[in-house]
């Protein structure tokens, strides 16, 4: 094992998530066909789409681990990646700074524990219930009935816990519709709605997972699930600032109605600077006197203004 694999699958061991155990393949496969692609001519595509591997799961916006196997076939094979996948690889572009890395695997680590303690002020509301269900007659009728009917061990994943299915981001639903043929699309069924009635995610053996109020990055924004059952009071159940800080780590810029209204201006006078400037040297004006023809254009000070449009030219 060379010593760049293993610097790679030590950065893997410390994501969470069964992180190494979910990428350790493709990235053994990227080291060990390296040198045979490296002049393939997608070949800077491939070696950016591999930092990708080592960023917390929290931020991947597509199966990273899947495209990277793609890729890499395609390669060994010697065949060109055609315009469809380039466009994707283009999309995704290179992975979010360290800093925003760093952040997002502290946070995976603290809910892969389930731990939320840092950012949610009301833990006894979820202990209290928590030991109310535990009590609840119903709640254990209920689950000793689904046993059974139903081969629940069958459906258990390594880690002895059955899940319900998951309800998406503004409540779309994925493989949502009706099935009652096959044993597994009834036990799903009746599981989702035990889950259900007694606001769980899952189960653990015979022990409840009760959901929690919990705050969690995605690649898209922050999200705050607030269960049925709680008796919600922002001020209290939230730490505010923790999550703001949380939220910001993509290095979200500070926003509302006049620093919006002074951004849009600043882009629309970058645009126009952009256009002058070309204009500018198409009229074969250079150094000082092509600054001061773009700069009256724009009814700025000649003699003060000069790094603003420095400032215009540079934003993108």
């Amino acid at each position: 094992m060379t010593a760049s694999l293993q610097a790679d699958l030590a950065r893997l061991s410390r994501l969470a998530f069964r992180r190494t155990e979910k990428a350790r393949e493709v990235v053994r496969e990227f080291h060990r066909v390296k040198r045979q692609i490296r002049n393939h001519r997608d070949y800077a595509d491939v070696e950016r789409l591999c930092q990708w591997l080592f960023v917390p799961l929290t931020l991947w916006p597509v199966d990273v681990a899947g495209l990277m196997t793609h890729v890499l076939r395609k390669m060994v094979s010697g065949g060109k990646l055609n315009a469809k996948t380039k466009l994707l690889l283009a999309l995704l572009g290179a992975p979010p700074d360290q800093a925003v890395q760093e952040v997002a695997a502290a946070h995976e680590h603290l809910v892969q524990q389930g731990n939320y303690e840092s950012l949610i002020k009301s833990q006894p509301k979820f202990e209290e219930m928590e030991q109310q269900l535990h009590r609840d007659a119903d709640f254990n009728r209920a689950w000793n009935e689904i046993k059974e009917h139903f081969p629940v061990d069958e459906y258990r994943n390594p880690k002895g816990v059955v899940r319900r299915r998951m309800v998406q981001e503004r409540n779309f639903r994925s493989a949502w519709d009706f099935r009652w043929t096959a044993k597994k699309d009834r036990f799903q069924n009746v599981f989702d709605a035990f889950c259900h009635k007694w606001n769980l995610y899952g189960m653990e053996g015979d022990r409840p997972l009760l959901l929690k109020l919990t705050v969690n990055l995605t690649p898209f924004g922050t999200m705050i699930l607030i269960p049925a059952y709680w008796s919600f009071d922002p001020k209290r159940d939230l730490n505010w600032k923790a999550i703001t800080a949380l939220h910001r780590a993509r290095g979200v810029h500070r926003q509302g109605p006049k620093l919006s209204k002074n951004r849009m201006a600043m882009r629309e006078e970058a645009v126009a600077a952009k256009r002058l400037w070309k204009e500018a040297k198409s009229q074969g004006l250079k150094g000082r006197p092509r600054y001061e023809w773009v700069l009256a254009r724009l009814h700025l000070d000649c003699a003060n203004d000069e790094s603003k449009l420095k400032r215009l030219l540079r934003m993108r």
